[in-house]
């Protein structure tokens, strides 16, 4: 995750225009005595503006390790009201009730990095009747496009691979497998990265009202209209959130914001005439694979990032509902790692003992003490 250090963050905290879209929100429905959590807060932009307009408790939630960093910009700026959780939201135990929650838990093309459960957790356990969320819900938006250098970058230069080994004179190797692996991934860039022609008007794909979902997935299918003759590449998808009252949007339309557009290639792409229909659907469950198909005429091209890696049967195996999982040699050397960290032994201490137990499965000393730490941060 980009989000473990300060590195990730900055682009959020210089996110102007975002930041004054969220602002102008909070100015809206923040007053002396209201509670306010900022989830997911990283280094607190939005919980210190709602501080600085005058909440009377803003609790700051975030399980990453800026958080000490935030909790010390709250005492450097003198808010008192500041209060710093490093949590995750699900294992907070809070005995009140929230007038607002504030977060940025929509991901590059709104379902990216799975975050919408956890909103709707704390919606769930947290939220006052009639409290307000900030985003309240947003909706999804695609567009065919034209995109013949980018195309050719990422997908088309697979199949181009031998020519371009001849040209710089080197040892030519047809690496044309890998077009239909590039061909079945998703990419995210900025707008200017993109450079495409839309080739219809932008349509809603799906909305999501934060208040009520329940999960965060997406099952829609849409048509549009070609308003434009060009050859089709694949579709750009964004979305937009809604601020209590106002729309932010993250197209390529919009002022640039840190959340990137997303481009779904086609496999071949098709020369569209003005005035033709094309049909696009996109599925993909919480935590689950995208896959995508576009419909021209009777033709018909379906992709999926579970295609982008190479299948093979364990790998299909494990994706099955019905696989019976059993550990390996290294889940059951964290198994007893995590059952002996019961706050007796020493990292130390249970370095020594795993390597004891696992002789085999460790090359270093060093090896086992990495294994342990990561266990220990993240779960202990």
């Amino acid at each position: 995750m980009p989000y473990t250090n300060i590195f990730g963050h900055r682009s959020m905290v210089f996110d102007s225009y975002r930041n004054k879209a969220y602002c102008r929100a909070l100015e809206k429905v923040v007053s002396p005595s209201t509670t306010l959590m900022d989830l997911g807060a990283g280094l607190g932009v939005h919980g210190f503006n709602a501080a600085r307009l005058g909440a009377a408790r803003v609790l700051l939630v975030e399980p990453e390790p800026v958080i000490e960093i935030a909790r010390k910009i709250a005492a450097d700026n003198g808010l008192e009201n500041v209060h710093c959780l490093a949590s995750r939201v699900e294992d907070l135990e809070l005995d009140e009730q929230l007038d607002v929650i504030v977060s940025v838990f929509t991901g590059n093309f709104l379902l990216t990095e799975d975050l919408l459960p956890s909103l709707f957790y704390a919606r769930d356990k947290y939220l006052a009747p009639g409290g307000r969320l900030i985003p309240d819900r947003a909706r999804m938006e695609v567009v065919p496009v034209s995109a013949p250098e980018y195309y050719r970058k990422h997908i088309q230069s697979w199949s181009e691979s031998a020519r371009f080994f001849a040209e710089h004179e080197l040892p030519i190797v047809d690496y044309d497998q890998v077009r239909s692996f590039a061909a079945n991934a998703l990419y995210f860039d900025s707008a200017d990265i993109f450079a495409t022609q839309q080739l219809a008007l932008p349509v809603p794909l799906m909305e999501i009202d934060f208040n009520t979902a329940t999960e965060a997935a997406c099952d829609s299918e849409i048509e549009v209209k070609v308003c434009h003759d060009g050859v089709c590449h694949g579709w750009l998808g964004w979305f937009q959130m809604h601020l209590v009252d106002e729309w932010l949007s993250t197209g390529s339309a919009a002022q640039p914001t840190h959340w990137r557009q997303v481009f779904l290639p086609l496999e071949n792409p098709i020369t569209l005439k003005t005035g033709e229909s094309l049909r696009f659907a996109l599925k993909r469950p919480e935590f689950g694979e995208w896959t995508w198909t576009t419909g021209y005429g009777e033709q018909s091209q379906r992709l999926s990032t579970f295609l982008s890696q190479p299948l093979s049967q364990s790998r299909m195996h494990k994706a099955s509902m019905n696989y019976r999982p059993e550990l390996s040699e290294h889940g059951t050397a964290a198994k007893w790692l995590l059952t002996h960290m019961s706050g007796e032994l020493s990292m130390e201490e249970l370095t020594e003992q795993v390597v004891q137990q696992y002789p085999s499965l460790f090359a270093s000393k060093a090896e086992a003490l990495k294994f342990a730490r990561a266990l220990a941060s993240k779960y202990s």
